[in-house]
């Protein structure tokens, strides 16, 4: 159980089901639908949703072992490395994940011949790193890498899959147009609804990362300015779904839209309200779980989108 919390296993099914659900419900039944063959099988589809979720836990490893003594003050019931599993234990998972997220990208960059591939994945190493030592300590950089980093999750797959879209171009230009819009969407979604959560953790955990001389937004710029930029990216993202609907945007059915009234504007609304009034670490968790429900929901709408045309 401790390992499952370690690698935020629930965390990792989200990523997995994420790109399941662009390569699976998206891309295919527009390429089988107009006779293009995807460049990833089944099995190179699988090898790039694990490098993913390999190296996604190396990042939450490599963040609890670094984080240790931030992490007793700001949520010590959910501490593990030291608590529940030693940290020379920790060093080891966080080697083997990486070996094997590496290797993986590799493997499938040399298959699919698009060896940026993996160099995409040992950026992402990098970037990992030098967030865990230094980026989450300043104002924003840190919140917007993850923001970056959340986007990327999606990305990986149109970039595997983009001669296949340049082909549906030709072939069938709106369908490739709808395609586009839906992608477009989720990052851009993924983007603004992971940033709003970052800046509302910050909040959350403002007071042991003062402890810890961290300079994240809410301690720069103050509490107040903190707040008023979260709400700034909340009603961002309920404009973001007005204006696909007052335009029509292609790709978006009326399911779609009353599942994101449910699951994101409605939520986003309280949240924002909750902001106003918010002053303790509990109020900010409350919000936190809220932006999280966002996101989850956001992903579940990708089923109610129409992809063929």
């Amino acid at each position: 159980m401790s390992f499952f919390r370690l690698i935020r296993l629930p965390n990792l099914l989200i990523v997995a089901l994420v790109q399941c659900l662009l390569y699976f419900r998206l891309l295919l039944p527009a390429f089988q639908q107009n006779d293009i063959a995807p460049r990833l099988n089944t099995t190179e589809f699988i090898c790039l949703v694990l490098a993913t979720v390999f190296t996604t836990a190396c990042g939450y490893i490599l963040n609890d072992l670094y984080d240790g003594e931030m992490d007793m003050l700001n949520r010590k019931d959910k501490v593990v490395i030291n608590v529940a599993i030693s940290a020379q234990i920790g060093t080891w998972l966080y080697a083997i994940f990486g070996f094997a997220g590496l290797m993986l990208s590799l493997y499938l960059a040399f298959r699919i011949g698009q060896i940026y591939m993996a160099s995409l994945y040992l950026l992402s190493f990098a970037l990992l790193f030098f967030y865990t030592v230094s980026l989450k300590k300043l104002p924003l950089a840190g919140n917007l890498l993850v923001a970056f980093f959340c986007l990327g999750v999606a990305a990986l797959v149109w970039l595997a899959e983009a001669p296949g879209w340049w082909e549906l171009k030709t072939k069938a230009p709106q369908s490739a147009l709808v395609l586009q819009s839906i992608f477009n969407w989720y990052f851009s979604f993924a983007f603004f609804s992971t940033f709003f959560r970052e800046i509302v953790k910050d909040l959350e955990d403002k007071e042991g990362d003062a402890a810890e001389a961290c300079r994240t937004y809410p301690i720069v710029a103050g509490e107040k300015a903190a707040k008023w930029l979260a709400t700034a990216i909340a009603v961002l993202l309920i404009g973001l779904l007005l204006w696909q609907y007052l335009s029509q945007a292609p790709g978006f059915n009326q399911g779609f839209y009353l599942g994101a009234m449910i699951g994101v504007v409605l939520p986003l609304a309280y949240s924002i309200q909750l902001l106003q009034k918010a002053h303790k670490a509990s109020d900010y968790h409350r919000i936190s779980l809220l932006a999280k429900m966002v996101m989850l929901a956001g992903i579940l709408l990708l089923f109610f989108v129409n992809n063929v045309k």
